[in-house]
């Protein structure tokens, strides 16, 4: 179902977005970055087809509440689904630059184990061809490992010299540690040097980044603490009392603090833990 529903999109939008892809030469390079195996059209193509579903099916549910109970107007039953669709086609959008996010803190995590696995392959004198075919054949589950599977693609399969595949992984690599580390790669073996000798000082210098990057989480992680005691603890339970004295003494009575407290306590707090776990998720190495 959802590759003939694939085709369809493809064949049936594709054809007009095609004259304009030239325009999204910047989300091309994302994509490719990201690691999703999607043509540029057909995620294009994707992108208007569910944000003008989504159009068609908010307009549908917020025009059948209108005609239920009537609290709607047409122009605002049109806005929100307007505003439903475009949020879709950002999430289309950004998506790509998440994932960038994702796979460039994924990689540079690993690349203390890859380095110190191809120095100890380099030392047996090792190809560097040979060394990418056989960490891609490791059940390591690192990042990194996929990139040396994709390096090892281009030499087998597409016949490419190790040194452009190289060069190409490095050109489509989100993390400019890890281009970095390729490019030296290619400099290394093409001027002639020691590659276990590079590597061996790459592997030192990783481990270095890494045991800073661990050192300034947890330094931050303190931070992150206060902040939640203050934000997760004191401040709702501060709000919830004077909330609830201002209940008290108001002399005009109503539901309204009521439902403050209850969007305090169903709403405002949840949101507000859930954004401190993305941000401790966001800042957390990755093993």
């Amino acid at each position: 179902m959802s590759r003939a529903l694939d085709s369809f999109i493809y064949l049936r939008i594709g054809h007009y977005i095609e004259p304009h892809l030239g325009r999204f030469e910047d989300l091309r390079r994302s994509l490719r970055k990201a690691g999703m195996n999607v043509s540029l059209r057909m995620y294009l193509s994707n992108m208007i087809f569910w944000s003008f579903n989504t159009f068609l099916i908010s307009f549908f549910v917020f025009a059948l509440i209108w005609a239920l109970a009537a609290q709607f107007s047409i122009i605002f039953i049109f806005l929100f689904s307007l505003l439903f669709s475009f949020t879709v086609a950002m999430g289309f959008i950004f998506w790509p630059s998440y994932l960038i996010g994702e796979r460039k803190r994924k990689l540079e995590s690993s690349l203390p184990t890859a380095a110190g696995y191809m120095t100890a392959l380099a030392s047996a004198g090792v190809t560097p061809d040979k060394i990418f075919l056989s960490m891609s054949r490791e059940d390591i589950g690192l990042e990194i490992v996929e990139e040396a599977k994709k390096i090892s693609r281009d030499v087998e399969i597409f016949g490419k010299d190790i040194l452009h595949a190289i060069a190409a992984a490095s050109k489509r690599s989100p993390s400019p540690r890890y281009s970095a580390f390729l490019e030296g790669i290619v400099a290394t073996f093409t001027a002639g040097g020691d590659l276990q000798a590079y590597l061996e000082t790459s592997n030192r210098n990783f481990m270095q980044l890494k045991l800073q990057t661990e050192k300034a989480f947890i330094e931050a992680l303190g931070l992150v603490a206060e902040l939640f005691l203050v934000l997760g603890v004191v401040a709702p339970i501060f709000g919830m009392v004077i909330i609830a004295m201002l209940s008290i003494m108001s002399t005009a009575g109503g539901g309204s603090p009521l439902i403050i407290m209850g969007t305090l306590a169903y709403v405002v707090i949840p949101v507000g833990l859930m954004m401190i776990l993305l941000m401790v998720d966001g800042m957390q190495p990755t093993e």
